[in-house]
């Protein structure tokens, strides 16, 4: 079977018109630079992209069919977009525990606010970015998920800390269908968010987020070492609320990144 075929795809908007690359350097940059030309729902993906970013801004270059580089493309009139990335990481999670995690007994979660991770390691990012066009405002949510790379990629990429579904539990499902996985579960969030805001989403997300209970450190976008605090939970607004030495206050993914005091998350 073809394993860029849309397997499982039971929307009836997300991924209704989709564009399919061999190869691409980045689908978020190519939704957006086409995107004010196409519907919503759009969705750019492929088993290879070619421009993926490493630490200290190193790309690299997964092999064919090892990863999944997905981007949708999202309308919505007076839209507020600030709690899409959390949206998107609750759907991921979702999707991944359908396709693999409940199969396998093994639980993919979200780090604040939404890397995907299996223990303490990351296996998927997600990028949300907007863009004006001469239709209005549209967002562009980028899903790259590691499928079949080895340990050996990790290391040779100087990733410690990432980890493909193949890694983990020895198989993976085709980057087609873990496409579809994915938009089945974000379809369903999405219109929810639409309707209703974040709130109705806040206790599903604190379900999924490992960050919630830990003891954490934060770095300014600087580097500049925060004081260290336990995670309490997230804010309606999405922000995560920590204890710290100084009280308890509420961070946001624009100022902080967040790190476990032994590991990843």
């Amino acid at each position: 079977m073809n394993g860029a075929e849309l397997r499982g795809l039971a929307t009836t908007e997300l991924g209704r018109r989709t564009v399919h690359l061999e190869e691409v350097d980045s689908t978020n940059r190519w939704l957006k630079e086409s995107g004010d030309a196409l519907p919503h729902g759009t969705v750019c993906y492929t088993g290879c992209q070619t421009r993926g970013r490493g630490r200290l801004g190193r790309t690299w270059k997964v092999p064919p069919g090892a990863s999944l580089a997905m981007s949708v493309l999202l309308r919505q009139a007076e839209m507020d977009w600030s709690g899409l990335p959390l949206v998107s990481g609750i759907a991921v999670a979702r999707a991944l525990n359908r396709l693999a995690g409940d199969k396998f007994g093994v639980s993919f979660r979200i780090k604040w606010p939404n890397d995907i991770i299996c223990g303490s390691r990351k296996v998927c990012g997600i990028l949300c970015e907007s863009s004006q066009g001469e239709q209005g405002r549209f967002a562009v949510v980028g899903i790259g998920v590691n499928l079949n790379q080895t340990e050996e990629d990790f290391q040779r990429e100087e990733l410690p800390c990432a980890a493909s579904i193949k890694s983990l539990i020895g198989t993976a499902p085709s980057y087609g269908e873990t496409a579809a996985a994915i938009l089945n579960e974000l379809e369903i969030v999405w219109g929810i968010y639409v309707r209703q805001g974040f709130l109705p989403l806040l206790a599903p997300y604190e379900t999924l987020c490992a960050t919630v209970g830990r003891e954490v450190r934060l770095l300014s976008p600087g580097g500049d070492l925060l004081p260290a605090g336990r995670a309490m939970g997230v804010a309606e607004d999405g922000g995560l609320i920590v204890d710290t030495a100084e009280g308890r206050r509420i961070f946001h993914s624009g100022e902080v990144s967040v790190r476990g005091l032994y590991d990843y998350i």
